[in-house]
């Protein structure tokens, strides 16, 4: 399997958006990735995660300039910010296995 994953945890002092906000800023991002899906969960009221599949680790690194200036620009508007990311190879996904 070459596919690639990030994983992102963010902190919203003003509580997190929500599922309607999230959604539409999926639809505005989704011409706009190389990502074969993107799933943000809620962890608690100020806290979201994030995973970001990619087809190949390449995909992801090419993109990771362009994310982090998006994120840059988001972050300015919304003042969350980010907890930690991590990012590796996918060792299984279990709806292709």
């Amino acid at each position: 399997m070459t596919k690639y994953a990030v994983h992102t945890k963010w902190s919203w002092p003003d509580g997190v958006p929500s599922a309607e906000s999230m959604q539409q800023r999926h639809r505005e991002v989704k011409s706009k990735t190389k990502a074969e899906d993107i799933i943000w969960f809620m962890i608690d009221e100020n806290t979201h995660q994030s995973v970001i599949i990619y087809s190949s680790e390449a995909d992801a690194q090419e993109e990771n300039a362009r994310r982090q200036a998006m994120r840059k620009d988001t972050i300015t508007e919304t003042g969350h910010s980010m907890v930690e990311e991590t990012m590796g190879p996918v060792l299984s996904i279990m709806s292709q296995v």
